[in-house]
C-alpha cells in the first residue's frame, strides 16, 4: 500500500482530470458501429490479439480497454450504465489520480494476461470496480433490477460466485485475465478486505451468540 501511496503522490505534478465516463462513452461508440455495420470487423480490430500484435498493430494495447461485450443492446446497456456508475462513484471517492493509477495498473496485468494467453479482455478488469466499491461501502444499497433494494455486499458475493464460476469453466484467457483482476484488487485492498471479513465474521458470531441466548 506505501508504494501505491507513493506512485499516487508522484501523480500530483500531473494534472489529471476524470476521465472514466468517456472510457464507457467510446465503449458505447464501439458498440453502436459494430451493431449498426455488422460487415466491418471493428471489435476484431481493437481487440488485443497476439496475431495482431505480431502484425505491428500495437494499439491493440490501448484500444482493448473500449471493446464492448457484444451481447443483446438491452445487456449492453445495463453493463456500460453500471461500469459508468461505479467507475464514476470512485473517481469522486478516490478522486482523479488515485483512480487513474488503480486502472491503468489493472489495465496492464489485464494486457500481460492477454500477452501470455494469445487474447486480452477488460471485463474483468471492469468487473473488480465493483468489488473496490463494495470493499469501501458494503453496505450501500442499489437497486436490483431498478426496484429490488439489495446491499452491495451481497451483490459482490454474487459477484465472486461468477468470478469463481468463469475461473473453473472458461477458457485459459478468462482464467488469466481473472487471475490478474483478482491480483490487482489485493494490492490496492489486501488489508481493507482482510479487516472487512473479519468484521463480517464477528458480526456473524455475535448474532449467533445472541440467537443462543434467546433460545437458551
Amino acid at each position: 500500500m506505501k508504494l501505491i501511496d507513493r506512485m499516487e503522490r508522484r501523480l500530483y505534478k500531473m494534472r489529471i482530470q476524470p476521465f472514466f465516463r468517456y472510457l464507457v462513452f467510446a465503449m458505447a461508440g464501439v458498440y453502436l458501429l459494430q451493431f449498426f455495420f455488422p460487415g466491418y470487423p471493428l471489435v476484431e480490430r481493437l481487440s488485443l490479439t497476439a496475431a495482431g500484435l505480431r502484425r505491428g498493430e500495437v494499439w491493440r494495447l490501448v484500444t482493448f480497454l473500449i471493446v464492448p461485450a457484444m451481447q443483446s443492446p438491452l445487456y449492453a446497456l445495463l453493463t456500460m450504465y453500471f461500469y459508468y456508475f461505479i467507475g464514476i462513484a470512485l473517481e469522486a471517492r478516490w478522486g482523479a489520480r488515485r483512480f487513474l493509477l488503480y486502472y491503468v495498473l489493472g489495465a496492464v496485468g489485464a494486457a500481460i494476461a492477454g500477452l501470455i494467453t494469445g487474447y486480452g479482455m477488460n471485463t474483468y478488469l471492469n468487473l473488480s470496480l465493483f468489488f473496490a466499491f463494495a470493499i469501501m461501502n458494503p453496505e450501500y444499497q442499489l437497486l436490483l433490477f431498478f426496484v429490488l433494494p439489495v446491499k452491495v455486499k451481497w451483490m459482490a458475493v454474487v459477484n465472486a460466485l461468477f468470478f469463481l464460476w468463469s475461473l473453473i469453466n472458461g477458457r485459459w484467457p478468462e482464467r488469466a485475465a481473472i487471475i490478474a483482476s483478482i491480483l490487482h484488487l489485493l494490492l490496492f485492498f489486501g488489508g481493507d478486505l482482510y479487516t472487512l471479513i473479519r468484521t463480517e465474521y464477528a458480526n456473524w458470531r455475535r448474532r449467533q451468540a445472541f440467537r443462543r441466548g434467546r433460545r437458551g
